[in-house]
């Protein structure tokens, strides 16, 4: 994969800054002083939604690594509810992604963890390189998904999205006060809970996927980076804190190789496979024998990009 010119562009991005700085102090204030059991109920079952369902199964496993294939309805409504994440949407999100494995632990790396915990957590958002601060630059990236009418409404409408969602949560919220009416208490502690304290662990858990899963863990996998399987992630993070183990083939949609690497997402592509929902499920090759070393050239092509990718890539 060949970086754009613009990549070499770094700017400070004030609106990230601003925003996730919003969203942290709206979560950590508030949370103390509107807390109400549904609406803890509520926060739970969107930070899955969003979180598993959305990030993980979806942007993750399914459209950046095409790890099985997926009937169209289940498809877009996974996708729906990754924007949902507010992390991006599919495009910068995927594209993003994509170049964070075509240089994993390199300079070229967005969250290069060279460049230290701090950057690779949270910085490289504040730093922001230009060729994945523009749609039509990292679509230059993922093709495949770019190309989609649909993926591209939820990249030009990711904002739009979380304010109609917000205030659906809100009314919600309301309607199942324990005050006869509308309980603005309760919309508040639902707003609080399931928008904005979702929001805060919902970046964090992917950001330590970015972080800590390449300095602190076990590396039985000889990869070209400094991947590792990390235990807490893999529970906090849906599965995906068995990072040695993705980066190692990245395409197997299941990450805990081990019975006991407890994987909740290969949980689920197991249940909607029973469901003839998903298939063609890309397995690891498991043949007793230590992974071999993963050309970078090899991992590009044969994780990263589809045949019709390959082919945008010669003509370009």
């Amino acid at each position: 994969m060949k970086l754009r010119e613009s990549a070499s562009i770094v700017k400070f991005n004030w609106r990230n800054f601003l925003w996730i700085s919003a969203v942290h102090a709206i979560a950590l204030t508030l949370c103390w002083f509107f807390f109400t059991w549904p609406a803890f109920i509520a926060f739970v079952i969107m930070h899955y939604l969003c979180g598993m369902v959305g990030i993980t199964f979806g942007f993750h496993r399914l459209l950046s690594h095409k790890g099985f294939k997926a009937v169209k309805p289940l498809e877009y409504f996974v996708a729906f509810c990754g924007t949902l994440a507010c992390q991006g949407g599919p495009i910068s999100w995927i594209g993003q992604h994509r170049v964070h494995h075509a240089y994993s632990d390199k300079p070229e790396d967005p969250h290069d963890m060279n460049k230290g915990f701090w950057h690779s957590h949270i910085g490289f958002i504040f730093n922001r390189r230009a060729d994945l601060n523009s749609v039509e630059e990292v679509s230059h990236y993922c093709p495949d998904i770019a190309r989609n009418k649909y993926y591209l409404f939820l990249e030009n409408n990711m904002i739009l999205i979380q304010i109609v969602v917000g205030l659906l949560i809100l009314t919600l919220g309301g309607f199942l006060g324990n005050t006869p009416g509308f309980d603005w208490y309760s919309a508040i502690s639902f707003t609080v809970w399931a928008v904005f304290v979702r929001l805060v662990s919902g970046y964090h858990v992917t950001w330590f996927v970015n972080s800590a899963t390449h300095k602190w863990g076990t590396r039985p996998n000889n990869t070209n980076d400094d991947s590792r399987n990390n235990w807490w992630v893999g529970l906090i993070a849906f599965g995906e804190g068995w990072h040695n183990n993705h980066h190692a083939q990245p395409r197997a949609a299941k990450h805990g190789w081990e019975w006991w690497q407890f994987d909740q997402t290969w949980i689920m592509i197991k249940v909607l496979k029973s469901f003839k929902l998903i298939y063609d499920i890309k397995l690891p090759n498991r043949d007793d024998k230590p992974i071999t070393k993963i050309s970078k050239k090899m991992e590009s092509e044969k994780s990263l990009l589809t045949t019709s990718e390959i082919t945008h890539k010669k003509a370009v």
